[in-house]
């Protein structure tokens, strides 16, 4: 419960339950700054060069742009960090430890990948498990660990998820609507698999 009460909702903005951000500071703080940015003076210089038809244009352009960036962004990020086949922890462990470096592996899923237009296309967010491991490497560098990290894995009999996109965000989807628990895999059953 103690949990639960600490996941940002608009039901739990509204109702105070947030105990380290107020409605107030959300509004004013986090979304107003940035929505007097985007949707105000961004596209003022529009509305006083051509008028108010043309910023209206604008407008919709920029509302429909961070439609579109938000549904990428959640697709690229949140799906490979979300499925019934991942890892959760509820502890945390100290980096650069062999845990450190197991919990990367376990609790992250990579897309297809392997070539440029690939990982393009991708954002080059297609390698989260060698992100999660070594988060200071170029992305030139996940692309080379890889392979090298995926035969290690099955060398030692570590899961190394890879999937494709869609196939990764219909996972997520699935326990968006409860069709299967994300449950939460921890260090014991993690250690009853691999022995």
């Amino acid at each position: 419960q103690a949990q639960e009460d600490e996941v940002l909702t608009v039901k739990s903005l509204l109702t105070g339950r947030i105990p380290w951000v107020t409605a107030s500071e959300f509004v004013l703080r986090i979304v107003g700054p940035m929505f007097v940015y985007n949707f105000i003076l961004m596209p003022l210089p529009i509305y006083l060069l051509f008028g108010a038809q043309r910023y209206k244009y604008a407008l919709i352009n920029l509302i429909l742009a961070d439609i579109v960036t938000n549904i990428h962004a959640f697709i690229a990020i949140v799906t490979n960090h979300a499925g019934d086949d991942l890892y959760r922890f509820q502890t945390s462990c100290r980096a650069n430890t062999a845990t450190f470096y197991l919990r990367a592996v376990v609790s992250s899923a990579n897309f297809s990948s392997g070539t440029d237009f690939v990982d393009l296309w991708h954002g080059w967010l297609n390698y989260q498990i060698e992100h999660h491991a070594w988060p200071h490497l170029s992305m030139r560098s996940y692309q080379k660990a890889q392979p090298e990290c995926q035969a290690i894995c099955k060398k030692y009999g570590v899961p190394y998820v890879k999937h494709n996109v869609f196939w990764r965000l219909k996972k997520t989807v699935d326990i968006m609507v409860v069709v299967h628990e994300s449950e939460n895999k921890g260090e014991v059953s993690l250690r009853k698999e691999m022995l």
